[in-house]
C-alpha cells in the first residue's frame, strides 16, 4: 500500500505542533478581549466616582440656591467652596480644587502648596460639562494631605468634575478632587480577578472543545488518507496487472498456439527417435534416449496443457486434497529431480481440500516452481513442498530450496516478463506462473531468497 513520504512520529509532531499552535492563538484572543474588556470596565468606574461627585456636588449647590436668591453662584464668595466641601466630607476627599467658569482659581483644600494649573485638554472637558477621572501615576506629591500611609501607598484618585445648578447647563465653575485610590484600586483588583478567572475557564473550556475538533477532525483526515492510500495501491496494483496481462496475453495466445500445433508433430518425433534408438543402440544410443526423453518431455508438457484447458472448457467438477495435489506435481517432476541429484521432499494436508479448476492452475504453478528449485539446488541438494491451511480460509503452498538464492536485479523485477537469472532462460516460466496465480483467485509471492535458499509461496484465497 502506498504510504506517506513522513513516518507516523513526524505526522504526530506536525499535529501537536498545529494542535498547541492553535490553543495558543485562541489564548491570545481570549487575553486580549479579556484587556479590552479590562479597559472599559476601568473607564466605567473611573466615570462613575465622577457621576457620582458630580451629582452630589450640584445637589449641594440646589440646596444652597434659596440662600443666594438671584445672584448667580459663581458670584458669591465661598458658595463654590462651600458645596464642594459638603460634597468632600461626604465622598472622602483628600484635598480639592474649585475653579471658576474662566478657569481661574477660586480656592483650595487640603493641599498645602501650589499645583500646577489645569491642563488645556482637561479643561477643556470639564468647560463642556464632561465629568471624568483618572488615576494618578507614582506616589501622590508631598503637597497633598492624606491622613494615612496606606492610603498614601495606593496613590491618588483625580476627579474633575462640572459644576451646576439644577435646570442650568451653563456651569458655574468647576472641581478638581483628589481623593485616595485605595478604595477604586480594591475595585479594580476584585474586578481584574473576576475577569481574569472568567478568561482562564472560557480558555480552558474552548481549548477542550478545540481538542476535540481538531482530533476528531485529524482522526477523519487519516482515515480519509489511509483509503486514499487503500484505493492508490489497488489501483497501482490493478494497472500492473493491467500491463502483465498486455504483457503476456500475447505469449498466452502464441502458447495455445503452439500446444495445439505441437502435438502431433511431437507424437511423431517421439516414436521416430524412439525407433531410431532401438535400431541403434550400438552406435549412438545414449545421445538417441536422450533426445527420446526430452521429446517425451515436450509432449508430457503438451499435454498437461492440453488437459488444463480440456477441463476449463469442459466444467469439470473435482476437488483435490493438499496431499493429493502435491503428489501429482511431484509424479511429474521425480524423474528431473532424480537426474538432477535433488530430492524432493512434499508435505500436504489431507484435511485441505482445493477445487478441480484451481487445482490445475496451483498444479501448473508449483511444477515450475519445484522445477526452478531443483536447477538452483546444489546436486544431493533438496526440495521441499509443502501445502495445507492459510489464514482466513486461504489455501498455501510452500516451495523451499538450499540454493543460491535469486539475484538482486532478478528480485527487483521478479514477476516481469523476460527477466531471468539463469543462463540460456527466458524468464517467462514465473511471470506466467504470477498470472496463473491470479487466475486460480490468489497471488504468488517470494517469502525470502539469500544465502539459505529461496522460498516461494503460493497463496488461494478463500473463495467467497
Amino acid at each position: 500500500m502506498t504510504s506517506s513520504p513522513y513516518p507516523p512520529s513526524t505526522r504526530l509532531r506536525v499535529a501537536v505542533a498545529g494542535l498547541s499552535l492553535t490553543v495558543l492563538v485562541f489564548a491570545v484572543v481570549v487575553g486580549a478581549a479579556t484587556w479590552r474588556l479590562r479597559v472599559g470596565l476601568k473607564e466605567q468606574i473611573l466615570n462613575r466616582e465622577a457621576a457620582t461627585l458630580s451629582a452630589v456636588a450640584s445637589m449641594q449647590l440646589d440646596l444652597g440656591a434659596a440662600e443666594y436668591g438671584t445672584v448667580a453662584v459663581g458670584e458669591v464668595p465661598g458658595a463654590l467652596l462651600v458645596a464642594v466641601l459638603r460634597t468632600a466630607r461626604l465622598r472622602d476627599v483628600a484635598a480639592v480644587r474649585i475653579f471658576d467658569a474662566r478657569g481661574g482659581l477660586n480656592s483650595s483644600d487640603g493641599i498645602l502648596g501650589e499645583l500646577p494649573p489645569p491642563k488645556p485638554a482637561d479643561w477643556g472637558r470639564v468647560a463642556a460639562g464632561e465629568s471624568f477621572a483618572r488615576l494618578l501615576p507614582g506616589p501622590p506629591p508631598e503637597e497633598i494631605l492624606l491622613p494615612a500611609s496606606a492610603a498614601r501607598e495606593a496613590g491618588l484618585l483625580e476627579a474633575w468634575v462640572s459644576l451646576h445648578r439644577g435646570g442650568s447647563d451653563a456651569p458655574a465653575g468647576a472641581a478638581q478632587f483628589l481623593l485616595s485610590a485605595a478604595p477604586v484600586r480594591a475595585e479594580l483588583a476584585a474586578h481584574d480577578d473576576r475577569l481574569w478567572l472568567q478568561a482562564a475557564i472560557a480558555w480552558a473550556a474552548g481549548s477542550c472543545v478545540i481538542v476535540i475538533g481538531v482530533a476528531w477532525a485529524f482522526r477523519r483526515l487519516a482515515a480519509a488518507n489511509r483509503e486514499l492510500a487503500t484505493r492508490t495501491a489497488d489501483l497501482e496494483r490493478a494497472n500492473r496487472e493491467l500491463v502483465l496481462s498486455a504483457k503476456t496475453s500475447a505469449l498466452g495466445a502464441v502458447a495455445a498456439h503452439l500446444v495445439h500445433e505441437l502435438k502431433s508433430p511431437l507424437a511423431g518425433l517421439e516414436q521416430y527417435v524412439a525407433a531410431q534408438g532401438a535400431a541403434g543402440a550400438e552406435d549412438g544410443g545414449t545421445e538417441l534416449r536422450a533426445a527420446s526423453e526430452l521429446t517425451r518431455r515436450l509432449r508430457t508438457m503438451v499435454n498437461e496443457a492440453v488437459g488444463v484447458m480440456r477441463d476449463e472448457q469442459a466444467g469439470a467438477s473435482f476437488e483435490l486434497t493438499c496431499e493429493e495435489l502435491l503428489e501429482v506435481v511431484a509424479s511429474r517432476v521425480r524423474p528431473e529431480l532424480a537426474r538432477a541429484g535433488v530430492s524432493l521432499e512434499p508435505a500436504g494436508e489431507a484435511a485441505v481440500r482445493v477445487d478441480g479448476r484451481r487445482a490445475n492452475l496451483a498444479m501448473l504453478v508449483l511444477k515450475n516452481l519445484v522445477q526452478n528449485a531443483a536447477e538452483a539446488a546444489p546436486r544431493g541438494g533438496r526440495v521441499r513442498m509443502r501445502g495445507g491451511a492459510g489464514v482466513d480460509g486461504s489455501v498455501e503452498f510452500l516451495v523451499e530450496d538450499d540454493g543460491p538464492g535469486l539475484p538482486e536485479t532478478v528480485r527487483s523485477r521478479l514477476f516481469e516478463p523476460c527477466v531471468s537469472g539463469k543462463p540460456g532462460g527466458t524468464g517467462i516460466g514465473l511471470a506466467l506462473s504470477h498470472r496463473l496465480a491470479r487466475q486460480a483467485g490468489g497471488r504468488l509471492e517470494l517469502v525470502r531468497s539469500g544465502s539459505s535458499g529461496t522460498c516461494f509461496r503460493l497463496v488461494l484465497e478463500r473463495e467467497p
